[in-house]
């Protein structure tokens, strides 16, 4: 079965990233955060899965992620107007590829265990349609599917806390056969970013998976 793991991402220049956490960190500091984030989630889709994908936006930005990554990963534009748009398109590239299993994550969450990725993996490979993974405020962190399924994503509330909710209710209404892998928390307001820095200041565990995010917090906070 062929896996393949995309990454959701914004291009982290200072004033597009990360802007509620401007509040306490200089928008140069939220792009350098943005940017930690990015490379955790970089690494750890490579230690999985020798096939990765980074979808990014703004679509003219393919150099400036290119910098930041490398040339370990197909790059592809994020194109539509939702976020739910940019999704499809997203699955789309990485379907029409080749993948058969196809695991989406975003950046905000650089401590979830890598584990919850495999397991996503598993679960597509013995007929599960579609996988989530929630995160606390109500969003999700992982989308896994097997075979592309626009409808899911329709008629979502995107960036509010119904938006797993609302992709939930898509699934059951399509007669998808759904599995969850652990709940996790996405780092988007100030009070996040205090939880990030405990749990990495007392978590070795947490260090370990999400080194530069670790070491920017070392130097930075």
């Amino acid at each position: 079965m062929s896996r393949e793991i995309v990454i959701m991402a914004k291009v982290p220049h200072p004033g597009s990233v990360k802007t509620r956490l401007e509040g306490v960190l200089s928008p140069e500091a939220c792009a350098e955060l943005a940017t930690a984030f990015l490379k955790d989630a970089a690494q750890k889709a490579l230690r999985i899965c020798e096939r990765s994908i980074i979808a990014f936006f703004p679509p003219t930005e393919k150099v400036a992620m290119s910098e930041i990554v490398g040339d370990e990963f197909r790059l592809t534009a994020q194109t539509g107007e939702t976020l739910g748009d940019r999704i499809v398109s997203a699955f789309e590239f990485a379907f029409s590829d080749g993948a058969e299993r196809v695991v989406m994550i975003g950046t905000d969450s650089p401590t979830f265990p890598a584990d919850h990725i495999e397991q996503a993996f598993e679960f597509l490979e013995v007929e599960t349609d579609v996988v989530l993974g929630k995160t606390t405020d109500g969003g999700f962190y992982l989308i896994g599917l097997r075979g592309l399924q626009k409808g899911i994503f329709d008629n979502v509330r995107w960036s509010t806390p119904n938006a797993f909710e609302d992709v939930y209710r898509n699934v059951m209404k399509l007669g998808l056969h759904l599995r969850e892998v652990p709940s996790w928390y996405d780092v988007d307001e100030p009070r996040d970013l205090k939880k990030l820095v405990t749990e990495i200041r007392t978590n070795a565990n947490a260090r370990r998976r999400a080194p530069e995010t670790s070491g920017w917090i070392e130097s930075a906070v």
